[in-house]
Order: structure tokens, then C-alpha cells, then sequence
């Protein structure tokens, strides 16, 4: 799947919806800080899981491929819980995952 193909919109709508929902649900705030997890994983034989992880990490992104089924995992660390903080490096991640045969696959999150 390439950049063009991939529906960041509704991808943006689905993180909007899920901080509103945690924010009303739990006593998480914008001024929460937390470290965001990114889950991508290999969309076919084809995916580049050096580069990928390459690059990650030429973006200051903490990267770790070691999951048997080809999954990597990104953390970025101490950023406020926010749509803005957290889209920013949604997006990032997965324009960086999608160019080398990745698919973003959720995320979650951990309070420090």
C-alpha cells in the first residue's frame, strides 16, 4: 500500500475519537504525560524491516524489531497526551512505515 492509497484521515479521526473518549472516560488530560507505543507490521515478504527501523531511529524514534511475525515497535517518549502530539508522530511513523512496505497497526500508551 503506498501513502496515496493509505486513508489518513479517517486513520486521524480514529486517534481524535479514542484521546476525547480516554479523556472524558479516565483522569488523562492534555497535560498528561505519556510514552506513546506505535505497533506497524509488514504487509507482505517485501517490507524492508532494516530500513524501516533505520529510519525510524534517524527520526530520534526508539525502534525494536524483534517480534517473530515481522511487527515493529516504536516509542516516543515523554509527550503530552494530546491529538496534536500524538497525530504528529502517528503521521510521521506511518508515512516513514508505509514507504517501506509497513502498515500502522494501532497504538497505546503508558504514564510514566
Amino acid at each position: 500500500m503506498t501513502e496515496e492509497e493509505w486513508d489518513f484521515e479517517e486513520q486521524r479521526a480514529d486517534t481524535e475519537m479514542t484521546v476525547a473518549q480516554l479523556i472524558e472516560e479516565t483522569e488523562l488530560t492534555g497535560e498528561s504525560v505519556i510514552t506513546l507505543d506505535l505497533e506497524f507490521v509488514p504487509e507482505d515478504e517485501g517490507a524492508d524491516t532494516a530500513a524501516f527501523v533505520k529510519a525510524l531511529e534517524s527520526f530520534g524514534y526508539l525502534a525494536s524489531a524483534t517480534d517473530p511475525d515481522g511487527r515493529v515497535d516504536v516509542s516516543v517518549l515523554d509527550i503530552p497526551f494530546t491529538v496534536e502530539a500524538i497525530w504528529t508522530h502517528e503521521e510521521r511513523t506511518s508515512k516513514i512505515a508505509l514507504a517501506r512496505g509497513f502498515l500502522p497497526d494501532g497504538w497505546g500508551f503508558w504514564e510514566p
